[in-house]
């Protein structure tokens, strides 16, 4: 099924509010903005998204969200650079991930070159994010989605601060398995999202199956990038801020 003319029309005002995206960081000065910042995170790409998802547009569903993504991301760097003391207190998790992550790229040891130790960690993540998806119709999926980028842009934008790179540094920092972990959650979201809006609790046929196997390959990625690359990348990493 697919939208007509006139429906992408309609939908094309509410694209536009994503432009408001890399402003919702600034949320993170407010009172409980911690909390505040992943719960009204989805709302300039939810109308739209959901549109697309009780469509079938998948394609037009991932490349919306990812831009969302994107955008939210940009903001996090974007506050941690410019008021690292905001981002520190409103970031949820945004310190301990950060130094979770320091300890990595300084000492080539921690959670990101110990499978044992991550795998139930990204277990446990995709879990849940399938669940809220599935029963919010994408709503709290998009929130933990949310959360998960914004202390992950956080950590990425105290490296590109410490580095001396602003720019380089938040584009190095964000680990390629990320990157595949975040394309693979964002196809499983849109794709999770449609049994509530449909009233039917596995309404997926050929091609939503095959999305399905193609987005627990990116998971699959993910892991196998991680195993494979962790530890030269925190090398990497180690010598672009200067040792």
């Amino acid at each position: 099924m697919s939208v007509d003319p006139s429906r992408r029309r309609d939908l094309a005002p509410t694209r536009w509010g994503l432009a408001l995206t890399p402003l919702l960081p600034l949320l993170a000065a407010l009172p409980g903005g911690a909390w505040l910042l992943p719960l009204l995170a989805p709302l300039p790409l939810y109308p739209s998204f959901i549109a697309d998802v009780r469509n079938s547009e998948w394609a037009r569903a991932w490349r919306w969200a990812m831009l969302w993504a994107g955008l939210l991301s940009a903001g996090v760097i974007f506050l941690t650079l410019w008021r690292p003391e905001i981002a520190e207190a409103g970031i949820l998790n945004g310190e301990p991930y950060r130094e979770e992550m320091f300890g990595w790229i300084w000492s080539g040891e921690g959670k990101e070159v110990s499978p044992s130790l991550f795998l139930p960690e990204h277990a446990l993540h995709l879990s849940a994010f399938v669940l809220l998806t599935w029963i919010s119709g994408g709503y709290l999926g998009l929130t933990l989605g949310a959360l998960l980028v914004a202390y992950m842009s956080y950590f990425v934008g105290s490296y590109a601060g410490a580095s001396g790179h602003w720019f380089v540094g938040s584009i190095v920092a964000w680990v390629p398995w990320s990157v595949v972990r975040v394309g693979a959650f964002v196809l499983l979201g849109a794709l999770f999202s449609q049994p509530l809006w449909l009233r039917r609790l596995w309404p997926f046929g050929r091609r939503e199956r095959k999305l399905m196997i193609v987005a627990l390959l990116g998971i699959v990625a993910d892991v196998t990038i991680k195993v494979l690359l962790a530890p030269a990348y925190g090398l990497f990493l180690r010598s672009f801020a200067g040792g």
